[in-house]
């Protein structure tokens, strides 16, 4: 079996998810509705919420990384990371060794005990998303992903795929997040897309609240595409990119069909799948045409 040439940033990123998905347990032990949870909560603007959990994640995280790879530059969103840090649309930095974390995608389902949330742990070099880690702690589901592998994206352990038998939106399963914008004109454009989806027959909508846990769920076949116009960071999609891609799907920056997604800082547009579902969700839902703030 081949072993990727980033085997090591790959078993960091797996330990240190496990360590995080045990410290996200701590604060929700018994389950049940946001009463059972006890991290302490902030709003950061609008509906946009973040816990002590998140930071404590992060900073554990971080701490892992930089005993291992002490070199390595690494972007975390509650900035417990020494970030680099860039304006919306700002492209990320084209050389060297790039950690990407998300200590808890998914704070507002954490918080309320809704068990779509994960940590996710990506890996650049040069660039270019090598090394996926998405962990869901309450699920157990550990999925992960290196280039050069040969194994592709595994879920525990066992080889995933992405939905290759959908092809269209008349057999597709979409997950899509509308994020924390509540302008008129963005709530508008992103309930019209909706619309255009269920009248061209669309056999399914999810919204899951997570986008990590959407690339994985992407990745592993669980669901056929998934489309966002607004996520919230590079720290989002960069370990799902891997899982995606390494599972035969693609994806692509839903404001330009065919092109590659591109890690960028600020909000960032996404769809992913197997590429003829991905083709058709976008044909139908049209290019979007909010435009992220970039003040």
């Amino acid at each position: 079996m081949a072993r990727s040439p980033y085997q090591s940033q790959l078993d960091l990123a797996k330990a240190a998810a496990r360590k995080a998905g045990e410290i996200m347990l701590s604060y929700s032990p018994g389950g049940g509705g946001r009463s059972g949870n006890s991290a302490v909560v902030c709003v950061k603007s609008g509906v946009d919420l973040v816990t002590e959990a998140d930071t404590h994640v992060e900073r554990v995280v971080t701490q892992m990384i930089k005993e291992a790879f002490p070199n390595d530059v690494i972007v975390g969103e509650e900035d417990q990371a020494e970030s680099p840090k860039g304006g919306q649309d700002d492209p990320f930095p084209a050389k060297g060794s790039i950690w990407c974390v998300d200590p808890i995608d998914g704070t507002t389902n954490f918080v309320h005990n809704y068990p779509f949330v994960a940590v996710s742990i990506g890996f650049m070099h040069d660039g270019v998303p090598r090394v996926g880690v998405v962990y869901n702690p309450f699920t157990d589901s550990l999925y992960e992903a290196a280039e050069g592998s040969g194994t592709g994206t595994l879920l525990n352990g066992q080889p995933v795929r992405v939905d290759s038998d959908a092809t269209s939106v008349q057999d597709c399963l979409l997950v899509n997040n509308i994020g924390h914008y509540r302008f008129d004109d963005f709530v508008d454009e992103s309930t019209e897309r909706v619309k255009k989806w269920l009248r061209a027959g669309l056999r399914g909508y999810r919204a899951s609240g997570s986008a990590a846990q959407n690339l994985a769920h992407v990745a592993s076949g669980q669901v056929s595409c998934y489309y966002e116009h607004g996520y919230g960071g590079p720290w989002d999609v960069c370990a799902g990119m891997v899982l995606v891609r390494e599972a035969g799907g693609v994806v692509w920056d839903a404001r330009e069909a065919g092109e590659d997604l591109q890690m960028k800082f600020g909000k960032g547009s996404v769809v992913a799948g197997g590429k003829k579902v991905v083709e058709d969700v976008l044909r139908v839902a049209g290019k979007p045409t909010f435009a992220f703030d970039k003040s």
